[in-house]
């Protein structure tokens, strides 16, 4: 009796269960759903979660990757190239007896040149872990690339980090070297005012087994080029081979594969991307000046929330970061200006989307500026002509006054669909952020 009481009991659970999920489901459908369209529902939702798990999967395999660092995504052996580690062969020579020792007594050289040799002992162990050297004939290559992660505009420290970011030290001059893999490369300019440093020289000097002559040229160029923002994956060249093999060389690193390490991948992005010779270098300036300007925005935006810290929810931060939590728990304004993260990841990307289409031309024609064109799409509104982050003032009739009020509305928006290879995994996807969310939907290669 007790037996048949409980099936009936859970019987009418199931039902009462099943009735609910139905009224719920009618009324997504606006009262049109019938019992066959319901028993389909099933379906859809059971496609949906497994969906949801693979997006997760994805996400793990894409972290671990990242903690593997970009060594795997660096050129193999061939075409003439011989590659090694710094460590193989002999890297101390300008340790032991390069120009830091001539202002150096005879009593303390002995002692100085040990504590160099050991400096640059931990160096070449620490750089071997994201760099690879490459040499064919005469020819040297060391090549880099270096993983860093975003500043989280929820502490204190990651947004003094993005206000800093923008500041202007006086730093060195690079002209356009050329777009590669869909990311724009730059190579080391030396002028009157901009000089290849001695720290540069002794890092060839240990590349080659050379002593560095400060008096004479330099005899190598630098190459740098830089991918996403915020979260980035930056890529830097030491040479002394023509610029033709340079660039030949860059065109062997597999960026479509470090794209996939980004939390947000960046559009235009593929092995097989090919630019105009005749425009490329122009390209390169535009993919530049568009990231600096967003550079700015962050740093902008990031003051702005330094100048609206609530007292308690940075007190409350550092409490949570001592028992474990995570030192963003609360947002240090107290809610009265969100995190405008994702509102410039995705200005950013659409902007690159532009450039890459050449619809910049017609951003020209209506007298708008990418960023102008941001806050049209986004807000609704029109642009002033010749609106610049960089000049931007919180609280002005401007750009940023304008976001101001959208970050404390909390508007979201939707990302432009980005077609990722997610290090030759054979998926695709197609991804669009919503307020702190990011939702993808996976689709065969």
């Amino acid at each position: 009796m007790n037996a048949l009481r409980f099936i009936g009991f859970a019987v009418v659970i199931v039902l009462v269960i099943a009735g609910l999920d139905y009224y719920q489901q009618d009324k997504r459908h606006e009262g049109t759903l019938s019992v066959s369209a319901y028993i389909g529902t099933f379906k859809a939702r059971f496609a949906a979660y497994n969906e949801e798990l693979d997006a997760e999967q994805l996400e793990r395999e894409r972290k671990k990757r990242w903690h593997a660092g970009g060594k795997p995504y660096m050129p193999e052996t061939g075409g003439g190239w011989v590659r090694r580690a710094i460590v193989d062969r002999e890297f101390t020579l300008n340790a032991r007896e390069g120009p830091h020792l001539a202002t150096v007594s005879a009593a303390a050289r002995p002692l100085a040149s040990n504590v160099a040799v050991q400096k640059v002992e931990t160096l070449a162990k620490k750089m071997d872990q994201i760099s690879w050297v490459y040499e064919k004939g005469e020819y040297t290559l060391w090549l880099q690339v270096q993983l860093k992660k975003d500043a989280r505009s929820n502490s204190l420290v990651g947004s003094i980090a993005q206000s800093v970011a923008a500041m202007d030290f006086g730093g060195r001059d690079y002209a356009p070297f050329g777009v590669i893999g869909g990311v724009a490369y730059f190579q080391f300019a030396q002028n009157e005012y901009s000089v290849i440093t001695v720290d540069d020289r002794a890092f060839w000097a240990m590349i080659t087994a050379t002593v560095s002559n400060l008096d004479a040229p330099a005899g190598f160029s630098i190459y740098k080029g830089t991918l996403g923002l915020g979260q980035e994956i930056r890529v830097q060249l030491y040479s002394d081979a023509p610029a033709p093999d340079v660039y030949a060389f860059l065109s062997q690193i597999d960026h479509e594969a470090m794209n996939g390490l980004l939390d947000k991948p960046v559009p235009g992005v593929a092995n097989d991307a090919a630019s105009d010779p005749e425009s490329e270098a122009e390209l390169a300036i535009n993919m530049a000046a568009l990231r600096g300007e967003f550079v700015k925005l962050r740093a902008e935006l990031a003051r702005m929330r330094l100048d609206n810290i609530d007292g308690l929810a940075l007190v409350a931060n550092s409490l949570a970061a001592q028992y474990g939590l995570p030192g963003d728990t609360f947002d240090l304004t107290a809610n009265n200006i969100q995190s405008a993260d994702d509102l410039v990841q995705v200005g950013y990307r659409k902007g690159l989307s532009d450039l890459l289409l050449e619809e910049t031309q017609k951003a020209d024609a209506d007298g708008k500026n990418v960023l102008g064109r941001l806050v049209a799409s986004f807000s609704g509104e029109q642009a002033e002509d010749g609106t610049q982050a960089g000049g931007a003032q919180a609280g002005s009739g401007s750009f940023l006054g304008g976001l101001k009020s959208m970050f404390q509305k909390g508007d979201s928006a939707e990302a432009t669909p980005v077609r990722v290879n997610k290090g030759g995994s054979g998926l695709s996807s197609k991804c669009s952020t919503k307020a702190a969310f990011k939702k993808c939907t996976l689709t065969g290669g």
